[in-house]
C-alpha cells in the first residue's frame, strides 16, 4: 500500500473512532425522542424534554427543569437540577443534586463497589442495589427507599428518611 492510500486509511479510522465517541446531545424546550445510545455518553439539558434511551449507555447527564428521562443501562446517571424525574434499568454510578428530583431504578456494582451520591433538597429515589454500594446522603429532607443488598450509608443533613422495602 502506498504513502497515500495508507494516510486515507488512517484519517478514516480516526474519523470514524471520533464520529463514535462524540455525545448525543439534547438541549432545547418540550423535546421528545426515543434514541438507542449504542453505548455513547448523552447529556441533556433545557427544559420539561422527554427523553426515552435504549440500550447501554455510557454516562447519562440530565441539566435543567422537568425533564423525563427512561433509559436501560448506564455506567453513571448525573442528575442536576430541579423536578427532574428519570426510571433506569440499572446505573453502576448515581449522582442526584439540586432540589425534588424522582429516580426510580437498579444500582449495580457489576463487581466493584457502587456509588451513590446525594446532595439537596426533597429528592425521592427508590432504588434496588445489587452488590455491594456506598451511599452518601447529605442536605434536607431528603426520601430513600431502597431494596436488595443492604448498602454502606453515610448521611449528613436533617429530616432524611431512609426506608428499607
Amino acid at each position: 500500500m502506498n504513502r497515500c492510500a495508507c494516510a486515507a486509511l488512517v484519517a478514516g479510522l480516526l474519523l470514524a473512532v471520533t464520529a463514535q465517541a462524540q455525545p448525543l446531545e439534547f438541549d432545547g424546550i418540550e423535546l421528545s425522542r426515543d434514541i438507542p445510545c449504542g453505548g455513547r455518553d448523552v447529556n441533556i439539558s433545557g427544559n420539561a424534554n422527554t427523553i426515552s434511551l435504549t440500550g447501554d449507555c455510557g454516562v447519562v447527564q440530565v441539566y435543567g427543569t422537568d425533564h423525563k428521562v427512561s433509559l436501560g443501562t448506564a455506567t453513571a446517571l448525573e442528575i442536576s437540577g430541579m423536578d427532574i424525574s428519570v426510571s433506569a434499568t440499572s446505573v453502576a454510578r448515581l449522582m442526584v443534586d439540586t432540589a425534588k428530583n424522582r429516580v426510580r431504578g437498579a444500582v449495580v456494582g457489576d463487581g466493584q463497589t457502587a456509588i451513590v451520591e446525594i446532595d439537596g433538597a426533597e429528592h425521592e429515589l427508590d432504588l434496588r442495589f445489587d452488590g455491594p454500594v456506598q451511599i452518601t446522603l447529605n442536605g434536607v429532607d431528603n426520601q430513600l427507599n431502597w431494596s436488595g443488598d443492604e448498602p454502606a450509608i453515610s448521611s449528613s443533613g436533617v429530616g432524611h428518611r431512609i426506608v428499607r422495602q
